[in-house]
């Protein structure tokens, strides 16, 4: 219970950042660490080697996962943080309900930007609305009619355009999916749910 409400502060305001900058600041992760280390320690301190054996497990087999997508470019940093969270919750179906809570926010946000169609194929935009606007994530710059890939990994492309940037530059960009929103808001949902719902399980967690 104490772990899950910790986690889910940190959720709540990388959230919020994603929302409104597309970053999370390390720091917002500190409950959620403080909060993980309290679920570990009371399994152990319980005798509950078992949960406590397959909750390791599950974090590992997740963070590994998400660390090579990050790796590969396919997800930013924060979104492996979060994934890591996800898996660290006590409760063994807790990943499952806190991943249909994100797909409950993530579809409807995502029918939204297509219809808008800022979500819809790639656009190009002004070098000055790139570096305004944090939702975009950089294909290629354009300068003097002239196209060039930029690094194709999500965590180094915008700063890549950045120390590019130039009086007249284009930039191919495609909308950034708020994925740490999505999985911020899912755990929230599970919780609450949780709460409401079933709370002799929830107060009978760490």
């Amino acid at each position: 219970m104490y772990g899950q409400i910790l986690i889910a502060v940190s959720f709540a305001v990388a959230a919020y950042q994603d929302l409104r900058e597309r970053a999370v600041n390390d720091l917002v992760w500190i409950p959620a660490v403080a909060g993980t280390a309290f679920v570990f320690y009371s399994l152990a301190t319980t005798g509950q080697y078992a949960d406590l054996e397959f909750d390791v497990i599950r974090v590992l087999i997740i963070g590994g996962m998400a660390f090579v997508m990050v790796y590969l470019g396919m997800l930013g940093e924060a979104d492996l943080i979060a994934l890591v969270f996800f898996a660290a919750d006590p409760y063994v179906f807790g990943i499952f309900f806190a991943l249909i809570g994100a797909v409950v926010v993530l579809v409807p946000h995502l029918a939204y930007v297509f219809l808008t169609g800022e979500g819809r194929g790639s656009h190009t935009i002004q070098v000055s609305q790139f570096l305004r606007e944090q939702k975009w994530i950089p294909k290629a710059t354009i300068v003097d009619g002239v196209r060039h890939d930029v690094d194709r990994d999500v965590n180094k492309a915008r700063e890549e355009v950045e120390g590019l940037q130039r009086e007249g530059m284009q930039v191919e960009v495609v909308y950034g999916v708020p994925d740490v929103l999505y999985f911020g808001i899912g755990y929230i949902l599970y919780l609450a749910y949780l709460i409401l719902f079933n709370y002799a399980l929830f107060s009978s967690l760490p």
